[in-house]
C-alpha cells in the first residue's frame, strides 16, 4: 500500500514539474520578446548550447576575413595545427 503511495507521488509530482517547466520556459520566451531581446539572440545561444561553431567564428580564430581565398584559409588552418 505505502509503495503504491510513494509511486503515485512520484507520477504526479514529475507530471507537475514538467508542466512547470514548459510553463517556466514559456513565460521566458515571451519576456524576451517584450523586453526586446531578438529572435536572433535566442537562436545564438541555443547555437552555444549545442557547440557549434559557426562560420564567422572559424574565420575569426583563423585569423582571415569574409575575401581571403581558399588556399591562405587552408594555410592557416596548417599553422593553427603546428
Amino acid at each position: 500500500m505505502a509503495a503504491k503511495i510513494l509511486a503515485n507521488l512520484i507520477v504526479m509530482g514529475s507530471g507537475l514539474l514538467a508542466r512547470a517547466v514548459v510553463q517556466a520556459y514559456r513565460q521566458a520566451l515571451a519576456n524576451a520578446a517584450k523586453s526586446g531581446v531578438t529572435h536572433e539572440t535566442l537562436q545564438n545561444a541555443a547555437r552555444r548550447a549545442s557547440k557549434v561553431m559557426t562560420e564567422q567564428e572559424a574565420r575569426q580564430i583563423l585569423g582571415v576575413s569574409e575575401e581571403t581565398a581558399w588556399e591562405e584559409i587552408m594555410k592557416a588552418k596548417v599553422r593553427g595545427f603546428i
